[in-house]
């Protein structure tokens, strides 16, 4: 099972979001993710810029 490391506008420590991510669902206003140990995030009006399964990692953007 891959768990993702998720970044919000940017790709720097400081721009995670959340660890461990192996599950994430697209909302109108938001993008719901959950992690291995079924905690939740929610990340309020952005949209999935990008999913790299070698990394882990996925990259969101706001649309502020």
């Amino acid at each position: 099972m891959c768990e993702f490391t998720v970044y919000l506008n940017g790709h720097e420590d400081s721009d995670i979001v959340a660890t461990n991510v192996i599950k994430s669902k697209v909302k109108p206003d938001h993008i719901s993710l959950m992690d291995s140990s079924g905690k939740t995030y929610r990340v309020e009006k952005a949209y999935i810029t990008k999913v790299d399964s070698i990394m882990a990692e996925m990259y969101l953007e706001s649309m502020a």
